[in-house]
């Protein structure tokens, strides 16, 4: 399957996290890019839910319909992942 802003999120944060990588490396650098491309202005993503529809559909005001669940939770892991980028530094010059 095509990549998407959830499975690209969830794999940074855990390369980020378990410190196999460094944000600043080219492979980390690709995904962030990856993300900032593919998100929507209003700083949400989009992504197609892949589950079977058995559920009644219910309206949470996230954006995108039958999809919003799926994508709310990687607009969480793709804000995590951002977050991650900038690194403690930049944190603490945001902070100041």
């Amino acid at each position: 399957m095509k990549t998407d802003a959830y499975a690209t999120s969830v794999a940074l944060v855990a390369l980020a996290e378990s410190k196999v990588i460094k944000v600043n490396d080219p492979p980390y650098r690709r995904g962030i890019d990856y993300l900032l491309s593919t998100q929507f202005p209003d700083g949400s993503w989009h992504v197609r839910s892949r589950a079977i529809k058995f559920q009644p559909y219910f309206e949470s005001g996230f954006p995108f319909g039958h999809d919003q669940w799926i994508s709310a939770a990687a607009t969480a892991w793709a804000a995590q992942a951002l977050a991650l980028s900038i690194g403690p530094l930049a944190v603490t010059a945001i902070a100041r």
